[in-house]
C-alpha cells in the first residue's frame, strides 16, 4: 500500500526552480506548477468524460485568471532579470 507522501509525489510532482533565485520568481514558479498540474487534471477529466467541454473550459479560464492575478504584481521584477 502506498503512503500518503508517495501518492502526493506521484500525483503532484514538483520540479526545482532553475532560474535566477528571487522570492518573486520562486513564488510565481510555484503558482505556475500548480496551474500546470490542475490543467492536466482538468484535461484528463475532460478526456475521460467526467467533465463536459463547457465545464473544462470554465475551470481552465478560472485557473488562467488566478495565474494572471499571481503574475501581475511580480511581472516587473521577473521581466527585469538577466
Amino acid at each position: 500500500m502506498m503512503t500518503h507522501d508517495v501518492k502526493q509525489a506521484f500525483l503532484c510532482p514538483y520540479t526545482l526552480y532553475r532560474g535566477h533565485v528571487t522570492l518573486d520568481a520562486l513564488t510565481f514558479d510555484a503558482y505556475l506548477q500548480k496551474f500546470a498540474q490542475r490543467a492536466g487534471f482538468i484535461a484528463a477529466l475532460h478526456t475521460s468524460g467526467k467533465l463536459s467541454t463547457a465545464q473544462a473550459y470554465s475551470e481552465l479560464a478560472n485557473l488562467w485568471h488566478q495565474l494572471s492575478e499571481a503574475y501581475a504584481p511580480v511581472s516587473p521584477t521577473l521581466n527585469s532579470q538577466p
